[in-house]
């Protein structure tokens, strides 16, 4: 099993432990915030479980049907996760608003409920760190997506925490703004990886910095001049076209021999996964 499956798989094992955690503190409770925060991490079961799968069948590589791998499969795991959220915080939202209106929200805070919230925060902060350091040493989107989605969980906690000490002191409402502070930042956080990964699955340029590094790399011994870059996102990686400009009598298996090197110098780039080099001649 590879790194990032195994994170994954980490990461899904721990949110199973974490919701049977929480959601007895809330049956037992009555808390709106800590079973939103219940419901966040069933909906991370669910996420999690598709992103492991998904990155599962990513690292199986190319085959006949998918000759440029599966790196798409990771983004469309992300959106998915970003459409869970988005049902979540509705629901929550629905629930907490629906209790301020009728004013009939009884909690009953014991010790087992503190309990439940502090350790899910420093869980999620650990789960944080872990999936953020592998998705930046493996460039995984899905892995991206669960570091943001763990962020997240720490301060939708975090304000589900002071919730409970509202309730805890007689004012009961302040668990359900916590509640309805709490959708609201899920629904956020789901706009924001949809939109990042939105631009992985049509296709999107990446930004310049990319787009600067591709062509220096490019500019090899023998090349007298980057004529063009042009570069999209297939999946998570980078699929780059160059137009390199050698002199007009270069031999022809020079010049083949200089692409060869073109092409592995930019495929170096942890992000790019294929470079297609074309040839002029000046």
């Amino acid at each position: 099993m590879k790194e990032e499956e195994k994170t994954a798989f980490i990461a899904f094992l721990t949110n199973v432990c974490l919701f049977l955690f929480k959601i007895t503190a809330a049956i037992g409770s009555g808390s709106l915030a800590v079973l939103s925060s219940a419901f966040d991490s069933l909906n991370d079961i669910i996420s999690y479980f598709i992103g492991y799968y998904t990155i599962k069948q990513t690292n199986k590589g190319p085959d006949e049907d998918h000759p440029f791998g599966h790196r798409r499969m990771e983004p469309l795991a992300a959106i998915l996760i970003a459409i869970f959220a988005g049902i979540l915080a509705f629901e929550i939202l629905k629930s907490a608003i629906s209790n301020l209106l009728s004013n009939s929200h009884a909690v009953d805070i014991t010790f087992y409920t503190f309990g439940a919230l502090i350790i899910t925060i420093i869980v999620k902060i650990g789960m944080h760190l872990s999936l953020k350091r592998t998705a930046k040493k493996t460039l995984s989107a899905a892995l991206d997506a669960m570091s943001v989605d763990s962020r997240n969980d720490v301060l939708s906690n975090s304000v589900a925490l002071i919730g409970i000490i509202g309730a805890y002191l007689g004012q009961s409402m302040v668990d359900d703004i916590a509640a309805i502070i709490i959708s609201v930042y899920i629904a956020y956080s789901g706009y924001r990886i949809a939109k990042k990964n939105f631009d992985y699955i049509v296709g999107a340029r990446p930004d310049d910095s990319t787009i600067n590094l591709i062509a220096k790399k490019a500019k090899i011994p023998g090349v007298k001049k980057i004529s063009r870059v042009r570069a999209h996102y297939v999946g998570d990686r980078v699929h780059a076209e160059i137009v390199i400009i050698l002199e007009k009598d270069t031999p022809g298996p020079e010049s083949h021999s200089i692409a060869v090197r073109v092409q592995r110098s930019v495929e170096s780039i942890q992000e790019v996964s294929h470079a297609f080099i074309h040839i002029d001649y000046a």
